[in-house]
């Protein structure tokens, strides 16, 4: 029987199990994350596989595959940690994917500044630095604003907007574990760069590159940083930015070697140009390729799946068309941590016009800190309607509906 190995298929990589299975494909799947985060994020993980493996390298990978090698028709990638090593094991394997040699470079900051630096595309001043306390000359020498970031991990887990000198006072607060709770070594300090920030979602064959989508992140006022989430809304080409953000998209996945599979590239526009912030080959997380799902005949799962296996997707060269427009609400903590008491309006909100999935993170009792990652949103909602101008007016009043009731002056874990 033919076999699929999906590398750390949680979360929205969940997809990938069904989509193999439906394929009549033998599901392999392996894990690479460490098994304390495993088993508190994900403890039914391994529900759906015909094979579990579990490996932290390339190499154990192999010997763990090893009864399988003769039946496997292709790696994928069911996490954006680990888009970099499923590339790797493909090549490894003989299998079709991404130019191995730029693997690194599309998960890992570092390496991606370097390399879209020498093929010329425009990104933001930067410094690498191996030290907290090289931050600040770091810092000084981008200008502020200046942005800290990790080079590796995910959901914006300890970024860090420095928004002048005083900001300096506050390093020591960096949290010093990614997002996957690996430590890290390296800090990203790079310019921050104003204007529209603006996800793009490919998917690619043979070298060519399809938009299926983009989605703009706003803000509640003139403020343009795009994190932490507020409101995020497909757009569509009337947009003014969509030409010169797609032309430049199809520049990076060149650059990058994407050829084939799925892309999720983010930029900035504003009256210098199109700057890269971040390419990664996989799918979008949050409500993209959910909301893909239930307002369009686009299955991205199974593309990626005929892409990987030499075979061109049904929808490339087809203009993918959606049966709504749609978008997502993110409700902060932006006070202090505390415990929460209630979440006052959320029969309401749940019940709202357009609303087509809620996202309750904490429950009246739990500690809820300052929001900064989208590991610590309190309440989310995605929602549809006729048009873009619907869905931003929808979300406007499901805003109005809701209050986190939060007790500040309660003792956090801290003082445990």
């Amino acid at each position: 029987m033919s076999s699929i190995v999906v590398l750390n298929p949680v979360k929205f990589g969940l997809h990938y199990k069904r989509a193999v299975k439906a394929r009549g494909h033998r599901l392999i799947s392996l894990y690479s994350f460490n098994e304390e985060l495993l088993e508190e994020r994900w403890p039914r993980h391994a529900d759906g596989d015909d094979v579990s493996l579990y490996s932290r390298d390339l190499d154990g990978m192999l010997n763990e595959l090893e009864p399988y090698r003769d039946d496997i028709r292709a790696v994928l990638s069911g996490s954006d940690a680990s888009v970099d090593l499923a590339d790797r094991l493909a090549h490894t394997l003989r299998l079709p994917g991404n130019c191995v040699e730029l693997a690194h470079a599309r998960n890992h900051k570092d390496a991606m500044r370097r390399v879209a630096g020498q093929a010329g595309l425009r990104i933001p001043r930067y410094r690498l630095v191996t030290s907290i306390a090289d931050i600040p000359e770091a810092a000084h020498e981008v200008g502020f604003p200046a942005i800290v970031k990790h080079t590796y991990g995910g959901g914006s887990h300890g970024a860090v907007l420095l928004a002048d000198d005083a900001a300096l006072a506050g390093l020591d607060r960096l949290v010093k574990f990614d997002h996957f709770r690996e430590p890290v070594h390296k800090w990203l300090v790079e310019q921050y760069i104003r204007g529209r920030e603006i996800a793009v979602n490919t998917m690619s064959y043979d070298g060519q590159h399809q938009i299926i989508d983009m989605w703009f992140y706003s803000q509640p006022d003139d403020s343009d940083y795009d994190f932490p989430y507020w409101n995020n809304v497909q757009i569509n080409r009337e947009d003014p930015d969509w030409d010169r953000v797609a032309a430049f998209t199809h520049e990076v996945l060149d650059v990058f070697g994407v050829r084939i599979g799925p892309g999720h590239t983010e930029v900035k526009c504003n009256a210098d140009g199109v700057y890269l912030i971040e390419v990664a080959a996989r799918l979008a997380g949050g409500p993209v390729t959910e909301m893909w799902l239930a307002h369009s005949d686009f299955n991205p799962y199974y593309a990626d799946i005929d892409c990987r296996t030499a075979r061109r997707p049904e929808a490339l060269g087809q203009h993918i068309a959606f049966d709504a427009a749609f978008g997502a609400i993110a409700v902060r903590n932006e006070g202090a941590p505390g415990v929460l008491r209630e979440i006052k309006g959320l029969d309401a909100f749940s019940a709202g016009p357009g609303v087509e999935k809620v996202l309750v993170a904490y429950a009246p009792g739990d500690w809820v800190p300052t929001t900064d990652s989208t590991t610590n949103i309190p309440l989310g909602a995605w929602v549809s309607g006729d048009t873009v101008a619907q869905v931003r007016e929808r979300m406007h009043r499901l805003r109005d509906l809701v209050q986190l009731d939060i007790d500040r002056e309660a003792g956090g874990p801290s003082d445990a």
